[in-house]
């Protein structure tokens, strides 16, 4: 039995604070699961999935999770290399995990060059009640990071988890066939 091929292949990351929900949108994406118990990320955590666009291209993302926790800072640039997109991921629940995207952004630019796509990710957009940072807050860090979309998701649901994965292939590909 013959594999598809896929037309591409990129790296992309997650980067995020910790327990902003990381792990758990690569779950929901790569295996259609959630696990409501906490693991933290040691390092850096790879997964593989293979994504079939619109126009029918089909590609492969190696998705790397990366640790948030300030520990791990040191080690992080290492798992860099070679990424040309990222989801720069906060918790919708907790305001400064917003304020600490500016310092993942400048970490990913730092380490990748300016030449890299940015989706910003408000995650846990479920629990309506605990929302703690407004449309309006996201939309102007979104701009100033000059992020290529701001989209709110939820790993617990689902809902726009696809999406936002799909966004960031969708950018890479139409930057590799110009």
């Amino acid at each position: 039995m013959s594999k598809i091929q896929p037309d591409y292949n990129y790296k992309i990351l997650l980067l995020g604070s910790a327990a902003v929900g990381k792990t758990s949108l690569v779950q929901r994406f790569v295996h259609d699961r959630f696990d409501s118990s906490y693991l933290m990320t040691i390092g850096m955590e790879p997964s593989e999935k293979h994504v079939d666009l619109e126009d029918g291209t089909r590609v492969a993302l190696s998705i790397w999770d990366l640790a948030g926790q300030e520990r791990f800072r040191f080690v992080r640039p290492t798992f860099y290399k070679g990424a040309k997109a990222a989801l720069l991921v906060y918790d919708l629940t907790r305001a400064t995990t917003l304020k600490d995207i500016e310092k993942w952004e400048k970490e990913f630019v730092d380490n990748c060059g300016k030449d890299v796509f940015k989706v910003l990710v408000g995650n846990k957009e479920d629990l309506k009640s605990q929302i703690a940072v407004s449309k309006k807050e996201s939309d102007e860090l979104h701009s100033k990071i000059k992020s290529h979309h701001n989209i709110r998701t939820s790993a617990l649901t689902g809902n726009q988890v696809d999406e936002a994965f799909t966004k960031i292939a969708n950018l890479l590909v139409s930057q590799s066939k110009k």
